[in-house]
C-alpha cells in the first residue's frame, strides 16, 4: 500500500483536441485528479502528423505533460518513413500494432517507444518478436481499452493474447507498460484501477505497478537524453 502512494504514474497513451473532443487541459487536470504525476498527449490522425496541443491553462504542481504521436501504418516501409518524420518532434513515438509485419517493423526499431494495440486481432506476439521488443528496449503495451470496448468473443481472444504477451515478456524481460488509450476524460481510470486490470491481463501486482510506474518513468528519461540515437547508442562528445 505504502509502495502505491510513493509511486509516481503516468499514462504515456492520451489522446485529446485536435484528435477528439475532449481538451488537452480537461485531460490533465482528470490525470491529476486520479493521482498521475504525468500524461502524454499522443496525436492520432490519418496523416500521421503530430499536432501542437494547446494546453490554455499553468501545468499543475508536480504534474508533467509530454507530446507523442500514434503512427498507423499499413506496411513496414511507410512506417519506417513515419517513425523518421516524428523523431526529435515528439516525447514519445508509439506504432499501432496488431498486423504481424507492423508489430515486427515496430519491435526491431530502437527508436519506438511502445508498440500499442500488438493484439487488437486477437493474436499473441510470438517468441521472436517478444525477444526483440526486450533487445530494442521496445514497450509492449497493455492498453485497457481492449477489455472495455469489446465483448463477447472478440474480448475473449484479445484477452487471451494479452496473457499471453505477458508471460512472454516475462520470459524475455521486454518492457510493459499500461495505457488508457483514453478519448476523452471518461475513458480515463485511476492508477489502482489501471492495476486491476493489468493483473486481470496477466500481471503480477508488482509487474503492474513497474508497467504504470518504473516503466514509463524510464522511457521518459531516457528520451530526455539529447545525445541518445537509439536504444543502446548514444552520440560521445
Amino acid at each position: 500500500m505504502g509502495i502505491i502512494k510513493s509511486s509516481d504514474f503516468y499514462d504515456l497513451n492520451i489522446h485529446a483536441l485536435p484528435d477528439y473532443a475532449d481538451s488537452p487541459s480537461r485531460m490533465m487536470l482528470e490525470a491529476k485528479y486520479m493521482g498521475y504525476s504525468g500524461i502524454c498527449l499522443t496525436s492520432i490522425n490519418p496523416a500521421n502528423k503530430f499536432r501542437d496541443t494547446d494546453i490554455t491553462m499553468p501545468t499543475p504542481r508536480d504534474f508533467e505533460t509530454y507530446t507523442g504521436i500514434e503512427i498507423q501504418a499499413d506496411n513496414v516501409s511507410r512506417l519506417n518513413k513515419y517513425i523518421n518524420r516524428s523523431i526529435n518532434k515528439v516525447d514519445i513515438i508509439t506504432v499501432s500494432g496488431g498486423d504481424e509485419d507492423i508489430n515486427r517493423g515496430a519491435v526491431e526499431d530502437g527508436r519506438v517507444d511502445l508498440l500499442a494495440h500488438p493484439a487488437s486481432q486477437g493474436k499473441p506476439l510470438n517468441h521472436v518478436l517478444s525477444k526483440a521488443a526486450a533487445d530494442n528496449g521496445v514497450a509492449i503495451d497493455f492498453n485497457i481499452d481492449a477489455l472495455i470496448r469489446y465483448r463477447g468473443g472478440s474480448r475473449v481472444r484479445i484477452l487471451s493474447a494479452l496473457r499471453q504477451n505477458t508471460r512472454l515478456a516475462r520470459k524475455f524481460d521486454a518492457p510493459m507498460v499500461i495505457t488508457s488509450n483514453a478519448r476523452s476524460h471518461y475513458d480515463l481510470r485511476g492508477p489502482r484501477e489501471m492495476m486491476a486490470l493489468g493483473m486481470l491481463m496477466g500481471m503480477t501486482r508488482e509487474e503492474a505497478l513497474h508497467a504504470l510506474s518504473t516503466v514509463p518513468g524510464s522511457i521518459i528519461n531516457r528520451n530526455r537524453n539529447n545525445n541518445r540515437i537509439m536504444d543502446g547508442v548514444e552520440v560521445v562528445q
